[in-house]
């Protein structure tokens, strides 16, 4: 399972806060040792379980052949499901696109990426 774009969620905040440094290093890199990522068929998926009422997120949109750190497919959580994991930072070159994403008015959120 190769795909040319991955998906990964973040608030706003905490994307904004990386900007200066190059690279973008969230909490899951630091204390699991990988970022978490999602295909474009995952992403409602993940939304919904990691940031429901979440009110200011970004998909950021990226370009898996300009990483820098190594992507592997891996069900972590015992699911069946293999989810993209980035084995180190994300450059921010490899941001090729960040997308507002807005929950509904329940806070859940109705994303639907199709990837090629």
């Amino acid at each position: 399972m190769k795909d040319e774009l991955i998906f990964h969620l973040v608030t706003q905040k905490t994307w904004k806060a990386s900007q200066h440094s190059g690279e973008y290093i969230p909490e899951s890199l630091k204390e699991e040792g990988f970022i978490h990522c999602s295909s474009g068929q995952q992403i409602e998926k993940t939304a919904n379980r990691l940031f429901k009422g979440e009110k200011r997120l970004f998909l950021l949109v990226i370009d898996v052949s300009r990483l820098q750190s190594r992507l592997t497919y891996e069900d972590k959580g015992g699911t069946g499901e293999k989810f993209p994991h980035l084995y180190g930072p994300i450059n921010i070159d490899a941001v090729i696109d960040k997308i507002k994403i807005f929950p509904e008015k329940d806070g859940s959120f109705k994303i639907n990426v199709e990837s090629n």
